[in-house]
């Protein structure tokens, strides 16, 4: 393709990002739609695995998709961000097996949440500026397909619309294909000789050498290096949330040391991604000085999640009494509360980090999301939520 077709190739995106990034201004929305798009493709993907009763058509048709935007001379970040989301999402869909009639279900809300999230953030929605116009059906009809084509790679290019990457040489297209290329490679690996996921539930077994941390963090890390930054921090902020809520649900002979030293080390990535973020955020001292009741709330609050975790004890935070690891239970206070401590105090710091200004504006979803996730874990702890089975003794 020569440099005149790719100037063309690139105003027309651009041209397309501009006006559907007019619609997609508010942080927030943004971010809503980072979950409900990625939802409505992957209940696609479990429809097209249903119907074909494997992942190699849905395998295929995101590879002929990821070449067509290739071919088109989208952002090579944008490219490159697509390509590792439909694969982790055509992977994510072998695990998954749901009724048809729920699939349909979840991309009806999938859909629907768009609009809400546009009605909750005070904007139109992109949909509305060609449907309610004076164009002939024709003419709506193609803006249309266009707008669900492009989808992925416009939210995602709204959510770095500040750091958008071209590339002109050709070789670059090709390296944009790499991410999807390696993790449907490294899932053909996994799944050969019966590799786990960090974030999947992992039955009791002996492994000599375990490398599914180090098989996902490095390609994540590159990926992150040649893109945005972010995509590093949402991949490793919230594994110990989703390890903590699977294995306190399942409870099935689980591999105790493993999994508490995969929720601790990932724990201690997200935190430590968590507060230089916040840290940063401050840019002088009258910036402090105007946030000090929520520092100095920021800084109890963490004391006495650190007090509960030394009352406690390592095996009790990473659920050793739920799994049947520990058998004495914590009398002292406040660790005897039914409410959990630990997971109070940090919604009270995650909710106060947010009166940053400059965090608030940049990280706000980061902070939103951990707290989701809090709460999830503290409604499934608080009403005891998990699927009875028999303890590993």
């Amino acid at each position: 393709m020569n440099n005149n077709s790719f100037i063309i190739n690139a105003k027309k995106f651009n041209k397309l990002s501009n006006k559907f990034n007019e619609y997609h201004n508010n942080n927030i929305n943004i971010f809503i739609h980072l979950i409900t798009i990625p939802l409505t493709i992957f209940e696609l993907i479990l429809a097209i695995n249903k119907v074909s009763k494997n992942t190699y058509i849905s395998k295929i048709i995101s590879f002929i998709y990821l070449i067509s935007l290739a071919y088109y001379d989208l952002p090579f970040n944008v490219i490159c961000l697509t390509s590792y989301s439909l694969a982790m999402l055509v992977i994510i869909s072998e695990k998954i097996k749901t009724k048809f009639l729920y699939n349909i279900g979840l991309f009806i809300i999938g859909y629907l949440m768009q609009d809400f999230s546009h009605y909750i953030t005070n904007e139109l929605t992109y949909q509305s500026s060609y449907i309610n116009s004076t164009l002939n059906s024709n003419s709506i009809a193609n803006l249309f397909i266009e707008n669900t084509y492009y989808l992925l790679p416009l939210i995602i290019s709204s959510s770095c619309k500040y750091s958008i990457v071209y590339k002109r040489q050709g070789y670059y297209k090709i390296i944009s294909l790499l991410p999807m290329m390696y993790f449907y490679m490294q899932n053909y690996i996994f799944n050969k000789y019966n590799i786990k996921y960090p974030w999947q539930f992992k039955e009791y077994s002996f492994e000599k050498y375990s490398f599914s941390n180090l098989y996902y963090l490095l390609p994540l890390m590159i990926l992150s290096y040649y893109t945005k930054y972010t995509i590093f921090l949402i991949g490793t902020s919230y594994i110990h949330h989703i390890r903590y809520i699977v294995t306190y649900y399942y409870r099935n002979n689980v591999e105790y040391i493993k999994f508490k030293k995969e929720v601790i080390s990932y724990n201690i990535i997200s935190h430590l991604q968590l507060y230089i973020l916040y840290l940063t955020s401050y840019k002088n001292t009258q910036e402090i000085l105007s946030n000090k009741y929520s520092i100095i709330f920021i800084i109890l609050g963490n004391i006495l999640s650190v007090y509960c975790i030394y009352l406690s004890g390592i095996d009790i935070c990473c659920l050793g009494l739920e799994l049947g690891y520990i058998t004495k239970r914590i009398t002292k206070f406040p660790c005897n509360l039914s409410l959990n401590p630990i997971i109070l105090s940090q919604l009270i710091i995650l909710y106060l980090m947010n009166n940053n200004y400059i965090f608030n504006k940049n990280w706000s979803y980061l902070a939103h999301a951990h707290m989701m996730f809090y709460i999830v874990h503290f409604m499934q702890h608080y009403l005891n939520i998990f699927i009875k089975c028999k303890l590993p003794y």
